[in-house]
């Protein structure tokens, strides 16, 4: 990755996840998933809708900034949602995709943001998923993103549902009363995954490059289904690289990669 940094690959994996037309959402502060939605608006998804619900629907900044605060983040938008009009959006079946992290994911898509350990008496108590819970139920298409794939976040099972993946398997979405919708796709510094349309286990689609297979089943938790050949992962363009850096000339994207001081 000489000309590009992990986070900048991410964010244009994200980026392919965004279809012309969608109605998107992105969690309160992601800022690879900001410059993946961006990215995605200035190639292939022009018609796509952004709502950040911390700020404005179809904001303009001129930059990323570094707080969903900022008020350069509602620059020239045209409303400003709050979670209940984007939670109608998804209980009427019109919200098309949601981005969303977590601390734990399993094989089924099941994600954790609450507590690590016992709920009541936790190892952990993480931040909580806010609308997780009903945006992962209720959105046509989730995608999730984890910035550190181990197996403390790759796991077999999560200590908690926060986001509601495929439950336990095949139909159980449906059984729990979830009409549509599901984890479509699991992107990571190590590689792409996606699921199994039969199983509704997670399956190993592409891995970075410089990763190995070997590399991921060392941090991952829980049996991967894989192909009988995983591709290396595409490598952003340099048309790719040159709107990420001009949406971004500050680095903010980078800052989850940060080393700990």
């Amino acid at each position: 990755m000489s000309d590009y940094t992990i986070a900048e690959l991410m964010s244009v994996c994200m980026a392919k996840e965004v279809r012309d037309g969608d109605l998107l959402v992105q969690g309160l502060y992601s800022p690879m998933v900001m410059v993946g939605c961006w990215l995605a608006k200035r190639t292939h998804a022009p018609h796509a809708v952004i709502f950040n619900v911390s700020e404005g629907i179809e904001g303009r900044p001129r930059y990323l900034p570094y707080s969903t605060a900022e008020p350069e983040l509602a620059r020239d938008c045209v409303a400003f949602p709050d979670f209940l009009h984007v939670g109608e959006l998804a209980a009427r079946g019109r919200l098309d995709l949601v981005f969303l992290s977590a601390a734990q994911v399993d094989m089924y898509g099941n994600t954790n943001l609450s507590v690590i350990g016992d709920y009541c008496h936790p190892k952990v108590r993480l931040p909580g998923g806010a609308a997780t819970t009903y945006f992962f139920g209720m959105a046509k298409r989730s995608v999730i993103w984890i910035v550190r794939q181990s197996r403390k976040s790759f796991v077999e099972k999560v200590d908690f549902i926060t986001g509601v993946g495929y439950l336990d398997g095949p139909g159980a979405r449906e059984k729990a009363g979830l009409r549509w919708g599901g984890p479509v796709r699991v992107i990571t510094n190590l590689g792409v995954y996606s699921f199994d349309e039969e199983s509704k286990r997670m399956k190993l689609d592409s891995r970075h490059p410089g990763v190995s297979v070997e590399e991921i089943l060392e941090n991952t938790g829980f049996e991967l289904i894989l192909p009988p050949e995983v591709p290396e992962t595409p490598p952003p363009t340099q048309e790719q690289l040159r709107l990420i850096r001009e949406m971004d000339p500050n680095g903010v994207r980078e800052l989850e990669f940060k080393k700990e001081v």
